[in-house]
C-alpha cells in the first residue's frame, strides 16, 4: 500500500526520521481509539516548550458591565478595564522501555516485519494506559468536588455511601450558575448535554435503583455516540470506563507492611481460577508481610510506597494491586491472582480499604493536555557486551492539568459489591 512503510530489519542504529514520524502518529492513533479519559481533555501544542519547559497561557477576561445610565452631557468615559489571567504549565517526561533478550520469540518476530505490531500492541497500549492514570488523576484535582451521603472527603466514605442519581441534577445546577456554555444555554431548544464518565459499578446502582428512568445506548435517537457510551439519566449521558474506580483508596479495611522487600515476578499462586498457570516455574509464589489478621481471600490488596502515606494514593505511581488467592496465616503469606510487576522496597503498606468511584460531571473540556514533544516509539541501541538485549520505547514531553476547572465537577462515593 502507498501509506504503508515496509520497517524490514530493525538495527542498532535506531529508526530513521521517516519511519518515527510513521509509527509516531499510528502510536497516537492507538491512543485515539482505546483512550476514554484523554478525548474529554483539549490538547495544545507548543514545541517551543522542549526547549523552555513550559507552556504559558494567558486569558483576557470579559468587560464587567456597567448598567448605570449615562448623562447626556458625557463626553469622555473612562473607559472599561480589561485584565487578564495566566497558566503556566511545567512540562513533565514520561515513557517506558521493553527490555527483551535477541532469542525471545517476540524480538524475531518484530525484527521481521511486525513493528506496527510492537507499537499498535505493547506500546500503544502502555501509552493509553499511562494517558488515561494521567489526565484521570488532573480530573481528581478538581476544586468543584462533592461526596456521596454525609461524607465531606474521602476517607469519610462509607461503603453504604453509594452514588445517588439525583446528584446529577444538583451537578448540572451548580454548572448553570458557573454559566458553562452548552449547559447554561439560553434558548428553549439549545444543547444541554453533560457528560459524565465514571464506572461500570456506579452506572449499575443508576439503572438498578428504585424508580430508575435510565435510557440505554441503543435507544437514542442520534447515531453521535461516545466511546464506552452507556446510557443516560435526566439528560446526562454516562461513559463507562474501570480506570475511575480506585480499589482501596477509601477508609482502609485491613493493613500491614512488606516484612522484606519484593522483585518483579514475586507473589503469584502457580495455578490461579483452576485453569490458568501463572508467572514463571522458580519465582517466589508469595509476599511476606507483618501480619495478614482482617485480609479475607477473593478481596484485592493495593501495595504502595510507604514514603506517601498509609492512605492509597492515585499520585503513587509505583502501586500495584492485586486479588488474593490464598492466605498462609502460619507463615504470614499472602499469595496473589498475578505476580508483581515493580519493585516493592520493606515496609510498604499492603492495604485493603474501601474502593472509590469517581464521577465526572463535564459541560466542557476542564483539563489540557499540554505537548511539547508527542509520545514517539524509539529502537534503541544494543549497549551489552553481548549486543543481546533488545530496547523499544516511548518517550514524550508533556504534562495533563487542570485547564478550566469550572467547566466540570467530581462525585466520589463507594459502590456496591454484589
Amino acid at each position: 500500500m502507498a501509506t504503508e512503510i515496509q520497517s524490514g530489519l530493525l538495527t542498532a542504529s535506531g529508526m530513521p526520521a521517516g519511519q518515527r514520524a510513521f509509527y509516531e502518529q499510528q502510536l497516537l492513533d492507538v491512543l485515539r481509539t482505546k483512550s476514554i479519559l484523554v478525548p474529554f481533555t483539549v490538547s495544545k501544542e507548543d514545541f517551543r516548550a522542549r526547549d523552555t519547559g513550559q507552556i504559558v497561557y494567558t486569558e483576557v477576561m470579559d468587560l464587567e458591565p456597567n448598567w448605570n445610565a449615562l448623562s447626556e452631557n458625557t463626553v469622555w468615559m473612562r473607559g472599561a478595564h480589561l485584565d487578564s489571567r495566566t497558566l503556566t504549565i511545567d512540562m513533565e517526561i514520561h515513557g517506558d522501555v521493553i527490555k527483551i533478550s535477541d532469542y525471545n520469540e517476540l524480538v524475531n518476530y518484530w525484527n521481521n516485519g511486525d513493528l506496527r505490531g510492537l507499537v499498535s500492541g505493547k506500546l500503544g497500549q502502555s501509552v493509553v494506559d499511562t494517558y488515561d492514570i494521567l489526565a484521570r488523576n488532573a480530573f481528581l484535582k478538581a476544586p468543584y468536588k462533592l461526596y456521596a451521603g454525609n461524607a465531606t472527603s474521602r476517607a469519610t466514605l462509607d461503603a453504604t455511601d453509594l452514588f445517588v442519581p439525583d446528584v446529577a441534577e444538583r451537578v448540572r445546577t451548580h454548572l448553570e450558575e458557573r454559566e458553562v456554555p452548552g449547559v447554561a444555554s439560553p434558548e428553549d431548544n439549545g444543547s444541554k448535554t453533560i457528560v459524565c464518565v465514571t464506572t461500570p459499578r456506579v452506572i449499575h446502582d443508576i439503572r438498578t435503583g428504585a424508580g430508575s428512568n435510565w435510557l440505554d445506548v441503543n435507544q437514542y435517537t442520534t447515531n453521535r455516540k461516545f466511546t464506552s457510551e452507556a446510557g443516560s439519566w435526566a439528560g446526562v449521558r454516562f461513559v463507562r470506563t474501570n480506570r475511575l474506580r480506585m480499589q482501596n483508596h477509601g477508609a482502609v479495611v485491613a493493613q500491614t507492611t512488606l516484612d522484606g522487600a519484593t522483585v518483579p515476578g514475586q507473589g503469584a499462586a502457580a495455578i490461579v481460577d483452576s485453569i490458568y498457570s501463572v508467572g514463571q516455574p522458580n519465582s517466589t509464589r508469595y509476599i511476606q508481610v507483618d501480619a495478614v489478621t482482617g485480609f479475607v481471600v477473593g478481596k484485592s490488596i493495593t501495595i504502595h510506597a510507604v514514603a506517601l502515606g498509609a492512605t492509597v494514593l492515585e499520585s503513587d505511581g509505583t502501586q500495584e494491586t492485586r486479588r488474593i488467592i490464598s492466605i498462609d496465616a502460619t507463615n504470614k503469606r499472602i499469595t496473589l491472582d498475578r505476580p508483581l510487576l515493580k519493585e516493592h522496597a520493606d515496609g510498604d503498606y499492603v492495604t485493603n480499604a474501601i474502593d472509590i468511584h469517581a464521577s465526572i460531571f463535564m459541560g466542557g473540556p476542564g483539563v489540557v493536555h499540554a505537548v511539547g514533544e508527542r509520545a514517539h516509539p524509539l529502537i534503541l541501541p544494543t549497549i551489552d557486551d553481548m549486543g543481546m538485549i533488545r530496547r523499544y520505547a516511548w518517550r514524550s514531553f508533556d504534562k495533563f492539568q487542570l485547564f478550566r476547572p469550572e467547566l466540570f465537577e467530581v462525585v466520589e462515593s463507594a459502590g456496591s459489591t454484589d
